[in-house]
């Protein structure tokens, strides 16, 4: 099935979405529990909002790069790998120093093995415990095997022809994603240890068929563009999923919980910990049916606000913790009673909320986005000189096989003695003088030379005036020698004798 280079639909109600639910991950991570409210249940089940990530990833990976041929040459891939990491890993690097500079200055110990690996990137793989000196972290490491793999999964997907096909592959992709959790809690007939559930969800294979999942939803639209009769559905799977994470109760931790202490009270306890992975059927029908617009929640999610600040989100991302760790040195009375202290109210929280986008647009517009734009020009540009495709090759190799037969001066030693003669005289010729009949004067030019070369090589060496003669009568009985063997097509009208037979 052809698929044509069109530019991909600017789905601009994701973008608000993704501000939403970068919000959410930060309220989660940083918003006061005192007072309690009504959305106590929903800043427990934060992980609703990282599935929501994994699978738009996919989603949109597959969406922006489903024509492109990123298997070409090396180049191609080299530059489609460096476009999606470059500033993910500036982020997080950046946030990862800035998270150790503090810890530093407060007197922790940062410089141990654990922090080094962090540093590589390789902590999460061999102990996936979030803790890491910028915890969020995690989630790129989690997602640079998706998008490393995504090539071969994108030819896989191509080969389908028919939504149905894709949405076979989007039902094995989630049965993979959940199934691990699952069969453990049919094998032991109990809920998970904290041992068990970060293997199943921080450990970066982990993620991988979640990634997929988006992917194969972006291969059903791709195949089945649905209509915008049918976005309603979107919007009730999503209403009816932020209904669930705010109504059903969160349950108590047993007394033998061994994850972090500092962390909610029943995160990833009991029945939470396959929250993530049942909501991924509503986030997907919600990324298939509000795909076209048309309802609802696709215009309040397409505010000019809401998407404006979906540029950020990465970084808003990224760099809530190193902000979080300047404002703990604020919370406590210092300067011998010249500073009161800053306690970590709700307002306290909503001023580094607006602290915390404020730096996020700064540090993307000034720094991040000039050196990203940057990295892609120069990696395209890397990714052009590297060859060509086989594509262009067989192109390049039909062009030469029909091109009409001419002497070629490199096959022939007398074509490369009378071509040096030429131009010693100042004679030029081109292919086109020798196949195209147009009268006796361009005939004149090349005979004039072969009269000079031949007088010539008779008064400096009549040895290799004889050799020359010979060559030429075999020239004029086996004249395919002249073009490597190929025999020459029959003229179809009148045309003249090669100067060089002659």
């Amino acid at each position: 099935m052809g698929h044509s280079e069109a530019p991909a639909q600017r789905l601009s109600h994701l973008d608000g979405a993704r501000t939403l639910f970068a919000v959410w991950i930060v309220c989660h991570h940083m918003a006061p529990r005192e007072p309690t409210s009504c959305l106590d249940a929903m800043m427990v089940r934060v992980d609703v909002g990282v599935e929501f990530f994994i699978l738009l990833s996919g989603f949109l990976t597959h969406h922006l790069h489903k024509d492109k041929d990123i298997l070409a040459s090396c180049g191609s891939f080299f530059a489609y790998f460096t476009r999606r990491i470059f500033r993910c890993l500036l982020a997080t690097y950046v946030g990862m120093t800035l998270c150790a500079l503090t810890q530093l200055l407060g007197g922790f110990e940062v410089c141990t093995p654990k922090t080094l690996s962090c540093f590589f990137l390789m902590k999460t793989w061999i102990d996936p415990t979030p803790n890491c000196p910028n915890m969020p972290s995690w989630f790129v490491v989690s997602l640079l095997p998706c998008w490393f793999l995504y090539p071969w999964l994108r030819l896989l997907l191509l080969k389908t022809t028919s939504a149905r096909q894709c949405l076979c592959f989007c039902a094995l992709a989630w049965l993979l994603a959940i199934g691990p959790q699952f069969s453990m809690l049919l094998w032991q007939q109990n809920w998970l240890s904290w041992n068990q559930l970060i293997y199943t969800w921080f450990w970066p294979p982990a993620l991988v068929p979640d990634f997929v999942l988006g992917c194969c939803v972006a291969g059903m639209v791709h195949h089945n563009p649905p209509t915008a009769q049918v976005s309603w559905l979107g919007d009730f799977a999503m209403i009816v999923l932020l209904c669930a994470c705010m109504l059903v109760p969160v349950p108590e931790p047993p007394a033998d919980w061994a994850g972090p202490e500092q962390w909610r009270p029943g995160h990833y306890v009991a029945w939470e910990q396959l929250f993530a992975r049942l909501s991924a059927p509503f986030l997907g029908v919600f990324l298939y049916c509000t795909y076209n617009g048309g309802s609802l929640m696709t215009r309040l999610l397409s505010h000019r606000t809401l998407v404006s600040l979906g540029r950020y989100t990465l970084e808003v991302y990224l760099l809530q913790m190193p902000l979080h760790d300047f404002f703990l040195w604020t919370r406590a009375p210092g300067a011998e009673g010249l500073w009161r202290g800053l306690p970590w109210t709700s307002e306290v929280f909503w001023f580094y909320l607006l602290l915390l986008l404020a730096a996020c647009v700064f540090f993307v517009e000034i720094l991040a986005e000039p050196l990203n734009q940057r990295v892609k020009s120069l990696s395209a540009a890397w990714a052009r000189g590297r060859g060509k495709p086989a594509e262009a090759l067989r192109s390049h190799r039909d062009q030469d096989l029909a091109r009409p037969y001419t002497t070629d001066p490199g096959t022939d030693p007398i074509a490369e003695l009378v071509s040096k003669e030429m131009k010693t005289t100042g004679t030029q010729t081109t292919e086109s003088s020798f196949a195209r009949s147009q009268g006796k004067e361009e005939e004149e030019e090349p005979n004039r030379a072969w009269k000079r070369f031949s007088k010539s090589t008779d008064a400096k060496n009549p040895e290799q005036t004889q050799r020359i003669e010979a060559l030429s009568a075999q020239t004029a009985k086996a004249p395919s020698r002249i073009a490597g063997d190929t025999p020459v097509p029959e003229p179809k009208g009148p045309q003249r004798t090669s100067s060089f037979a002659r």
